[in-house]
């Protein structure tokens, strides 16, 4: 148990290659991915885990089709409000990060009862990304830290885009088999492992995450030195 990464970040793709090669529509898709989500959560939760970020929306998502947007946050909506309970019952926290000025009132609403409902669970904390952008909340952070001085700069800067002080993530994955990082956490992976997988994230079950962990713990962490 010791072993095991305390942080995992994934980069949850591939809901419209799967909706395509399974020949469904995409709304079936994104609530098999919804699914799988909560799978993972659950997962972690039992094996111990102490930390799970999951990228859900990003900034740049909100220039997809209008149709394929709602449909999204529909779903994303549907979610929230199926687990508030369940989640708490199962001593789970969640917090959300990312630009919540896009997102539409009654889905902010729901977003922080769960997070005020959560706020004293000591499980696993489930850190959703949506409406996210690292580029976006590093510039925000940097206009913020601008006026301490070289010294308090660098605490500062890492307070104010960690305030709940989570480790940064041990693992980051990426599923669909795409190797890029598409602005997920740059300040926080400076030293994070990465691991790529073809699998889509409809498909990702609980046996492809223990192959990630497992692949992790087959590594050697040298942050920098030899």
């Amino acid at each position: 148990m010791q072993n095991l990464p305390k942080h995992i970040a994934i980069i949850m793709d591939g809901n419209h290659r799967w909706a395509l090669q399974n020949n469904i529509e995409i709304d079936k898709a994104y609530r098999k991915g919804s699914q799988t989500s909560e799978d993972i959560i659950n997962y972690c939760s039992e094996i111990g885990i102490r930390y799970l970020t999951l990228y859900t929306f990003s900034l740049e998502n909100w220039n997809r089709p209008q149709d394929e947007v709602d449909l999204i946050m529909e779903i994303f909506r549907e979610a929230i409000l199926s687990k508030l309970e369940e989640v708490a019952m199962n001593n789970i926290r969640v917090i959300f990060i990312g630009d919540r000025e896009p997102i539409k009132k009654d889905i902010l609403s729901i977003m922080e009862d769960l997070e005020e409902k959560s706020k004293n669970n000591s499980g696993l904390l489930v850190r959703i990304a949506i409406s996210y952008g690292s580029r976006n909340e590093i510039v925000k952070v940097a206009k913020m830290a601008s006026k301490m001085s070289d010294i308090e700069y660098e605490e500062a800067f890492r307070i104010a885009i960690n305030p709940y002080n989570i480790p940064d993530p041990d693992i980051v994955i990426r599923t669909s088999g795409e190797m890029r990082l598409s602005n997920f956490l740059l300040w926080e992976i400076a030293y994070s492992e990465l691991y790529f997988t073809k699998t889509l994230w409809p498909d990702f079950d609980t046996s492809c995450l223990q192959l990630a962990i497992d692949n992790f713990l087959s590594r050697k962490r040298r942050f920098g030195s030899r």
